[in-house]
Order: C-alpha cells, then sequence, then structure tokens
C-alpha cells in the first residue's frame, strides 16, 4: 500500500486516490497534481493503527468494482467520515442502486455519490467537481464538529467527574441516535427529565418539540383526551366548526414523547398507552384517521418497571417497550465527590434567581454535605441551598449556616420543606444558631448579620425571656419551628 503524498505548490485540498490499478492510480495522481490538489495515492480502503494518515477531504474511486466490493469500500470510507465519495470512471446500474440501499456499518442510509468523473469531461469541469466536493465536505466536517460540540455542552449539564456520572454520559452518547425507547430510573429527586432534555437536544438540537405527560394525572377518562386530542366547545373564528386540540402525541410529532412518572400510571391506562406503542399508530377523531406515531418515547420512573411487572402492578409488554433501552441515574449518595462541583453549581443557580451574590462554599459546610444522607438526591440539595440562601445573609456556606437544616429530618423530605413558611425557616435558623452560641445573642446576632435589637425582638416574639430577665440565664437547645 501506498501512503505517499504527492504535493502541489498551493493545496487546493487533500484527495484520497484509490485504485488497485498501479499505472491508472498513477496517471489521476498526476492529473489531480497538476490541478493543484493534493493527493495520497492507495491501492485499497484500509488503514492500519501504524499507518497515520493526515486527513483527507474526499476520496475517489477508480476501479469499476462489484456490488461487493463497492459496498465494502463505502463502508470503509464512511468509518473514516470521508465525504463526499468520488467515482471514475462512471458507475454501473447495479452500483447506482446499491447506494440507496442501507450500509452494513453505517448508522444511516450509504449518500449516493456526490458527483462522477468521465474521462472526457474537461479539465475545467473536473476542477469544478473536486472543487464542490471538497467545499461539501469540508461544511460537513465542520457541522459534524459543532453538533458534538452542542452534545458535550448538553451532557455538562450533568454535574461532576465522578466515574458514575462519566458512565451514564457515555450510555447516553451511545443512545441519542437510536430511536428505541428509552427508560430513565433513578431516585426520587434524582432530576431525571434533565437526562431527558439532554437526550431530546443530542438528537434534534431543540428543533424539534419536546412535549412532557405527567402519567400519574392520566385517568381512563382523559387519556384520549389527553393524549390524542378532542374538539373543544369553542366555534372557530373562521367558520362555525369547533376548535380541535390536538394531543400530546400530535404535539411531539418529530420529537420527543417524555412519559413523566410512568410508574404511577394505572393499569388502564397502561392498557390504552399499550394499544398505541405496539400498533405504532392511533386513530385520530379529528380526521377519523390512522396516524403514524412520530416521536421518540422516553420514560421516567423511580421504580423498576420490570419489578412492578411481577407485583402485577405494570403490564409486562409495556414494561419490556418501554425499557427497550436503560439508563440508571446515580444516587448522590454513589457520587459524593461531586458534592463540590454540584453545590458550587447550584449556589450560582440560585443566586441568578433570586438575585443575589453567590455563597462560597467552606471546607467545613463541604465536610458536613458529604456527611449527610441524601435520601432526597440533588432536589433535597437544591432545597437546602434555597432555604439557605433566603434566611442567611452571610458570605459562605459553611457549617454553621447549614447545621440548622443538615440535621434535620424535614431536610431528608423534599415536600415537607417546600411547605415551609419564610417566618417557620427564619424562626428555625434563629433558634438553632442561639442555641449553638449557647444564650450569647452578641454572637449570634454577629453570624445571622442582623441587629441586636433586632434579635432580641425575635427571639421575646418566640416566647424566650428577656435579655437579663427571669431564665435568662439557661441552657437552650434547638427548638423545632411549629
Amino acid at each position: 500500500m501506498n501512503h505517499s503524498l504527492l504535493h502541489s505548490s498551493t493545496s487546493r485540498g487533500l484527495i484520497q486516490i484509490v485504485s488497485e490499478d498501479r499505472i491508472r492510480r498513477l496517471e489521476v495522481c498526476t492529473q489531480f497534481s497538476n490541478l493543484g490538489y493534493t493527493v495520497i495515492p492507495l491501492s485499497e480502503m484500509t488503514f492500519t493503527p501504524t499507518s497515520p494518515r493526515p486527513d483527507a477531504d474526499i476520496c475517489v474511486l477508480l476501479d469499476q468494482r462489484s456490488i461487493t466490493e463497492f459496498m465494502f469500500a463505502v463502508d470503509a470510507v464512511t468509518e473514516q467520515n470521508l465525504i463526499p465519495v468520488l467515482y471514475y470512471p462512471m458507475l454501473t446500474h447495479e452500483i447506482q442502486q446499491a447506494c440507496l440501499k442501507p450500509s452494513r456499518t453505517a448508522s444511516h442510509e450509504t449518500m449516493a455519490p456526490f458527483a462522477e468523473l468521465r474521462s472526457n469531461d474537461s479539465l475545467d469541469h473536473i476542477s469544478r467537481l473536486l472543487d464542490s466536493a471538497i467545499k461539501y465536505s469540508r461544511l460537513s466536517r465542520e457541522c459534524t464538529e459543532l453538533i458534538s460540540e452542542l452534545n458535550l455542552r448538553s451532557s455538562r449539564r450533568l454535574i461532576g467527574y465522578s466515574q458514575a456520572i462519566q458512565t451514564l454520559r457515555d450510555r447516553i452518547a451511545d443512545l441519542v441516535h437510536l430511536q428505541t425507547p428509552v427508560l430513565v430510573q433513578g431516585g426520587v429527586g434524582a432530576e431525571l427529565s434533565v437526562v431527558a432534555e439532554i437526550i431530546h437536544d443530542a438528537m434534534y438540537l431543540n428543533y424539534h418539540p419536546l412535549i412532557r405527560v405527567n402519567c400519574s394525572t392520566l385517568t381512563i377518562e382523559n387519556v384520549e383526551r389527553e393524549l390524542i386530542g378532542y374538539y373543544s366547545n369553542e366555534k372557530s373564528s373562521y367558520s362555525d366548526e369547533p376548535v380541535w386540540n390536538p394531543g400530546q402525541l400530535e404535539q411531539a410529532a418529530g420529537g420527543t414523547l417524555v412519559l413523566d412518572q410512568v410508574h404511577l400510571t394505572s393499569l388502564p391506562v397502561q392498557a390504552a398507552l399499550l394499544k398505541i406503542l405496539e400498533n405504532g399508530e392511533y386513530s385520530s377523531p379529528e380526521d377519523r384517521q390512522l396516524k403514524k406515531l412520530n416521536c421518540r418515547i422516553i420514560s421516567l420512573s423511580h421504580v423498576s418497571l420490570h419489578e412492578l411487572s411481577a407485583q402485577n402492578q405494570f403490564k409486562r409488554k409495556l414494561a419490556e417497550i418501554l425499557s427497550a433501552s436503560i439508563l440508571s441515574v446515580p444516587r448522590l449518595n454513589d457520587r459524593k465527590e461531586d458534592l463540590a462541583l454540584l453545590t458550587e453549581n447550584l449556589l450560582s443557580e440560585v443566586a441568578i434567581s433570586e438575585g443575589t451574590i453567590p455563597k462560597l462554599l467552606t471546607l467545613d459546610g463541604l465536610e458536613l454535605l458529604k456527611k449527610h444522607n441524601w435520601s432526597g438526591d440533588i432536589q433535597e440539595l437544591r432545597n437546602l441551598i434555597q432555604h439557605v440562601n433566603r434566611v442567611d445573609n452571610g458570605p459562605r456556606l459553611d457549617a454553621a449556616s447549614l447545621l440548622p437544616w443538615i440535621d434535620s429530618e424535614s431536610i431528608s423530605n423534599a415536600e415537607s420543606l417546600t411547605g415551609m413558611t419564610l417566618r417557620e425557616m427564619e424562626q428555625k435558623l434563629i433558634e438553632s444558631t442561639f442555641a449553638r452560641c449557647g444564650g450569647n445573642r452578641e454572637s449570634t446576632a454577629q453570624i445571622l448579620d442582623i441587629g441586636l435589637r433586632t434579635l432580641s425582638g425575635k427571639l421575646r416574639s418566640y416566647g424566650y425571656p428577656p435579655r437579663g430577665g427571669p431564665d435568662s440565664k439557661r441552657t437552650f437547645s434547638v427548638r423545632r419551628a411549629a
């Protein structure tokens, strides 16, 4: 095999010339080199790890090959991401037909040749075709690189560098360009919807719709109305016809349908979903026509569907369809090495949303976070940071600011935290800080960054005795807010 380069003084592009015929190969290489191109003469489309090569712009196949040899050559070119392929001389009808058949190794259909060069073409015509092919190839390569960069940026929403999160990123990359249903599994608070958004963005670059369905709200009475659509009682402004409201399946056409909390779907609704997914189509009341299911299905669940199926709580066939590919989101407890990055990211996110300056995470604060059992996963961490940010004006997220919340039973329950009022959170913070300071009001006011008179007034409203009064020297313990 010959990998030597034939350079022109000012190259117009890098071209691979492939032919088993040495004389023919040399003839075309000389011709293209004289036109100003740099050429790489090759006897076959095969490269080994020990044979590095420059990245060529295009590939020109010279031999009139059989269909089998042709498909092998096209696959070899595809694997090297060399597009487009030019053929010289003209292709036979059989090979032209083979161009339109799926490639053996590529996931997409093999493209027809970009152009065919004929032996009697003028040099000007050959130059124009080569220049056009090279321009197309470079634009295509640039587009591929930009898409890869966008996919990488999208996956960065999975904060962290632990092995568990990197494995998840790799699994997402493997599944992105498949059309099979994906089941995203993870604990309560794991923010599974972020994974669904990453898959969708990587596939469609936000050009297509992402529609979410809360399966826990679907009933046998409203499932057809929500998924397929319905006519409203309103009349169209252009006619007396009722207005058609498309369902979520139609809204998601060409994009992604996310079945959130799919494990909470009732059995009758499961039967309706199974019918649609099995048939790949549904009947629309709008025109009484069968419509093809034209969206990717991503399901989110906090429970294994196969386990529910074994307990007769989920239809086995539906579980198999939805679980064609499974992504398991690691628990925060299993990747605590990511806590520093996650916390700093959430501190910035919360500060931006509330118009404050981001707090600085201290080492003692991080150690306290690492010791905590995050049963509520990332959502629990988010709630914690939001609450501390609202009631603590200090510049740091340290152990002192975290202790009122991190050791509370309520922090492990994201829903109970959400129900607390700002007054209750403030009382909890003041009382716990006051107890840690041994009843010293000056130290408490300094830590909380509030005035001493303000602190005394609030303590009095909580039922604490006034300063210097009876029981003012008693030992304080943390009391829970009502």
